[in-house]
């Protein structure tokens, strides 16, 4: 499923959780500092990856490091992957929308927002692990989590 730009679209969050970067994944968080404003980002193509497509080692390190938050990138040679985990919740029913996908000249924006169980739906007692997996090209940039 090919996704642009923004829009607050929704994925069902994955069954893994947060994780340590390891190897090719690198761990990276946004300070502030140097941001460019949203008038010079341009959308960006980009996909959600179903939990089965994630690359296998990126998968381990997901399943590994699934009860912390983390914020990623891990590459493959396929592609640049950003991921976004939330730790553990107590329940089941979270889902995560992808809020912003875009460029500016050195950094790509990456935005995600939790969302939690809708109160009309019966969810799940055991805890869940949110993650979102997104797959763009690869641009050789900086990502910065929002």
């Amino acid at each position: 499923m090919k996704k642009k730009g923004r829009g607050g679209r929704q994925a069902k969050a994955g069954r893994y959780g947060g994780f340590l970067p390891v190897l090719m994944a690198v761990l990276v968080l946004g300070t502030g500092c140097g941001q460019e404003t949203e008038e010079n980002r341009t959308d960006i193509d980009f996909t959600v990856v179903e939990p089965e497509k994630v690359p296998e080692e990126l998968a381990e390190i997901i399943q590994e490091h699934r009860e912390e938050e983390m914020q990623l990138t891990f590459s493959d040679g396929g592609g640049l992957y950003a991921v976004r985990g939330y730790g553990k919740q107590d329940t089941g029913g979270y889902s995560i929308t992808v809020d912003e996908c875009a460029e500016g000249e050195e950094q790509i924006y990456v935005a995600t927002t939790l969302l939690g169980p809708p109160q009309s739906q019966q969810v799940s007692k055991d805890p869940s692990y949110p993650v979102i997996v997104i797959k763009m090209e690869n641009r050789e940039k900086e990502v910065i989590f929002e």
